[in-house]
């Protein structure tokens, strides 16, 4: 699953339509959209906005495991009007805050520093994309969220040769149509990150056999998940079993036990594909 942020309806529309969001009901703080796998909020122009309605969405499904995605248009000096840029630093110009999206995904993009203003610009700043609402979304999504799950992508909408004067809703919608199947490789990329690492974040199964034949304290049932997890990514073909550990006669000698086991594991590194 997704969570998709955008200002304004122009640049949510080739969306809606695209994936045929339906308009969810139950909110009412903001205009929101969504199917199975996607759900999109308009949160309207500016910072404050956009943090307000991350928080908003995040709250309303505190559980899931969601990636986050910043899509709209943004000024660049140079950039060519209908490049697509993801963002790989993120400045807030007011305060000089400063952070950095995990790209761990393959982009079918470039990627540019983006920085968010408090109101419109008439200079062009060097070297950066400049927007009005990605240091408020990446603020409040953090929150929620690891950095590698929450980015912002942007398309170039004016420059120094072809000015803010020139935009409209129309060409608004029209520069995200016709860059939609780069937005949909980032999308699916982050979905699926998401979903792996939602995976990973699963108790393990073994975890309740374990428990049947040891007393584990709270703290010590946290430790022996967070063990389970890594015997599965250290060793993915064998699972743990409780009847492996019957001469631990306590749930401390049983951790002790487990921890030296996966010490001892050799780390492999998988030959890249020419």
């Amino acid at each position: 699953m997704i969570n998709i942020l955008t200002a304004l309806p122009c640049e949510a529309r080739p969306l809606i339509e695209h994936y045929r969001l339906r308009g969810n009901g139950r909110h009412h703080a903001f205009r929101c959209y969504q199917n199975d796998d996607v759900q999109l909020i308009i949160c309207g122009i500016g910072k404050l906005a956009a943090a307000t309605a991350t928080a908003y969405l995040a709250a309303s499904e505190p559980q899931r495991n969601y990636a986050w995605l910043n899509l709209g248009i943004a000024g660049h000096a140079t950039k060519s009007v209908g490049e697509v840029l993801l963002a790989h630093k993120l400045i807030d110009a007011a305060t000089g805050q400063q952070s950095f999206p995990g790209i761990v995904i393959p982009i079918p993009c470039a990627s540019e520093t983006l920085t968010t203003v408090d109101k419109p610009e008439q200079r062009y700043r060097e070297s950066t994309m400049v927007d009005m609402e990605a240091s408020g979304f990446y603020a409040a999504a953090s929150r929620f969220q690891s950095c590698e799950l929450i980015h912002a992508l942007k398309i170039i909408s004016d420059n120094q040769s072809h000015n803010t004067d020139n935009i409209s809703e129309k060409s608004t919608t029209a520069l995200i149509n016709d860059n939609i199947i780069t937005i949909e490789s980032v999308i699916n990329e982050l979905q699926q990150l998401a979903t792996e690492l939602d995976s990973i974040k699963q108790t393990p199964a073994e975890i309740y056999a374990f428990m049947e034949h040891w007393r584990f304290t709270a703290y010590q049932q946290n430790e022996l998940r967070l063990l389970l997890r890594r015997w599965h990514a250290l060793t993915p073909a064998s699972s743990p079993a409780p009847h492996d550990f019957t001469e631990y006669k306590n749930s401390k000698a049983v951790l002790i036990a487990i921890k030296e086991h996966l010490d001892a594991q050799p780390i492999r590194f998988e030959e890249a594909n020419n």
